[in-house]
This record gives C-alpha cells, sequence and structure tokens, in this order.
C-alpha cells in the first residue's frame, strides 16, 4: 500500500528526530562518561559519582558507570551507596568479576563478613583472585573471630603478591594475636622492607619487644613510629598509648601523661586510651580528670570488665561507696559470663 505523500514525509521527519536524539542521548552519555573517568581519576569522587550517575540514567546498563559510581562511593566512605550501585549493575552484569570483588570488599567495610565471602566466592568463580581480595577475605575472617583461617588466607596473598604491605601487615596481626612473636616479628619487619618508614609496623615490633621484656628498646620503637607519623594528615593514636602505658609501667606516670592525652585527643571513642589516661590521672591524684575519663570509657564499651573495676577503685577513692559497691558488681558479672573483657590494645 502507497502512503499518503504527507504521511510518509511526516514518518520519515520522525524518525530522522528519533535518530538524532539517540545520537545526542549516546553522545551525552559518553560525554558523562568520559568526564566522571577523567574525575576520577584525578581523585575528584564527589563529581565524578555525579557524572557516572548521570550517564547511567541517560543510557541505563550501557556502560560501566554504575561500577565506577560505586567505586566513587567506596573512596568517599558511603559504603551503603557503593552496595545499591554494585547490585544495580550486577542485575544486569551477572558475570562481572570486578563489580563482584568490588561487592565483597564493600560489605566488608559494612561488618558483614559472611555476605562479603559469598561475593568473593562467586567473584572466585569467574576470575582468580588477586592478592589484594585474598587480603579482605582474611580480614572477613578476622571479622569472624576465625584466626586460623585468616592466617592462612593471609599467607596466601602474599604467596601470590609478595610486595603487597598491607597483607604483610595484617599477616603479622594475625601472627601477633595468636603469639607467634617470631613469624610476626617476621612480618612485620618484610613491611618496613618494603616501606622503610611504616609507623604502624614500627608500632607493632614496639609491641613484640614489649612482650618479650625488651623495655628500653620497645619504648624507642614506640617514639620513632611517632617520629615517623609526625607529618601525616591522619595520625595514629596507638603508638602513643602504647608508649603512655609503658612509661606508666615503668612507674613514669607524669611522663606517660602527654602521649595518652594526644592518644585521647586522636582518638576520642577508643576505650583503652580513655581508661589508660583515666588510671594515669588517678595515680597522679587527679581524681575528677581521672572519673571524667574513667567514666566514658565505660559508657564507650560496657562490657569490659576492667574498665568498670578501674571505675569502681576511683568511685573508692573519693569515699562514693554505693557507686563504687556497684561498680565492682559489674565486673564480677561481667568476668563470670565472659571470663573477662579486658578494653582491646590497639591494633595497628
Amino acid at each position: 500500500m502507497t502512503l499518503p505523500l504527507a504521511n510518509a514525509r511526516f514518518l520519515i521527519g520522525r524518525a530522522i528526530v528519533c535518530l538524532v536524539c539517540v545520537s545526542l542521548c549516546r553522545a551525552q552519555t559518553n560525554t558523562d562518561f568520559d568526564k566522571g573517568t577523567t574525575e576520577f581519576q584525578a581523585g575528584n569522587y564527589v563529581v565524578a559519582a555525579a557524572l557516572f550517575a548521570r550517564a547511567e540514567s541517560a543510557s541505563p546498563g550501557t556502560t560501566a558507570a554504575l561500577l565506577y559510581q560505586a567505586k566513587c562511593l567506596a573512596q568517599m566512605q558511603d559504603f551503603n551507596g557503593a552496595e545499591g550501585a554494585l547490585r544495580r549493575y550486577i542485575s544486569s552484569h551477572p558475570d562481572s568479576s570486578d563489580a563482584l570483588y568490588m561487592l565483597g570488599f564493600v560489605l566488608n567495610r559494612q561488618n558483614r563478613p559472611s555476605d562479603s565471602l559469598r561475593a568473593y566466592t562467586q567473584a572466585a568463580a569467574l576470575t582468580p583472585p588477586a592478592g589484594d581480595d585474598l587480603k579482605i577475605v582474611a580480614l572477613d575472617y578476622v571479622l569472624l573471630d576465625d584466626y586460623a583461617d585468616a592466617t592462612n588466607w593471609l599467607e596466601k596473598a602474599v604467596g601470590r603478591d609478595p610486595k603487597n604491605e598491607d597483607a604483610w601487615y595484617y599477616l603479622g596481626r594475625a601472627y601477633y594475636t595468636k603469639a607467634r612473636l617470631g613469624e610476626a616479628r617476621k612480618a612485620f619487619e618484610t613491611v618496613l622492607t618494603l616501606n622503610p618508614r611504616s609507623s604502624k609496623a614500627e608500632n607493632n615490633l614496639g609491641l613484640i619487644l614489649e612482650t618479650e621484656g625488651q623495655t628500653a628498646t620497645a619504648m624507642k620503637a614506640y617514639q620513632t613510629a611517632i617520629a615517623w607519623q609526625e607529618h601525616s594528615s591522619r595520625p595514629s593514636e596507638q603508638p602513643y598509648v602504647n608508649l603512655g602505658n609503658l612509661l606508666m609501667e615503668q612507674g613514669k606516670t607524669k611522663e606517660a601523661i602527654p602521649p595518652l592525652e594526644k592518644a585521647v585527643a586522636l582518638a576520642p571513642n577508643n576505650a583503652f586510651c580513655r581508661m589508660t589516661l583515666g588510671m594515669a590521672y588517678r595515680q597522679l591524684g587527679q581524681l575528677d580528670a581521672a572519673q571524667r575519663e574513667l567514666e566514658k570509657a565505660t559508657q564507650l564499651e560496657p562490657d569490659n570488665a576492667k574498665a568498670h573495676y578501674q571505675l569502681g577503685r576511683l568511685y573508692k577513692d573519693i569515699h562514693d561507696w554505693v557507686r563504687a559497691q556497684t561498680e565492682f558488681d559489674k565486673t564480677a558479672e561481667l568476668k563470670t559470663r565472659s571470663a573477662g573483657s579486658n578494653p582491646a590494645r590497639p591494633k595497628h
């Protein structure tokens, strides 16, 4: 059947308009994606995430925009948002091992180790894992309090990638947790070979030396770790609290106060730091300050028997017998329930 000339021209014109629109849409998508890639590479994650979101909206499922948006969100510590983007991407790209490995990482950061391990298992069925992937698998097992499996996977990680500084560091931590001090020392020394000014590795060598009774050398290691992170944008509280704790054990409580105060300033929500500073204040007779720190420690970690015991001693010092007995009763209850639960020493 022959169309009337007017109708034919109309349909042809509409088709041309549609083609132009599709072409412009694809061009805009490619432009947004390309711009997003440039911003991502420059570390401008907020801008890049918005560009990738716009690219995905303009042409759903046709680019890796959601994957890169998730990477941006992870860099911004928005792990819930990253998970959402990844699951949308995986729904249309179920065979993307990159997305599945990324999902495993994001779930680990959300403290969901079982879900993370499932994602890594799916990813490994598609593409063999890299050293960094095995490292996160190991950290999942740490979250599950399974140090045997964590150590096993970290050993595999450094075997696959001998220059993986983080994997060596976490392997040293796993060995240290199980009192395998010789192996822990070798792991931290390897970190220092890879990164000669690794403050956290030096700090952990200090912990090993302290455990071995080498007090002077341990103290020097903590001081070195502090010096190495002096210009860091994110200094750790841990060499400060370790140094302060060791000075207290050596009867040098007055000298311990400055590093302990620095530790609390850097990590105000760390119960071990608060408790140790409170104990130091109490030893020096600064009871108001001690009360403030010890009460905060028990608030941060309500199930820590040692923190409650130290607070009870403080209340006894100020003759607040009722509250002292309450804290001692709480200490006994916690010890009965879990055989003691001291505030954890710094982990790095």
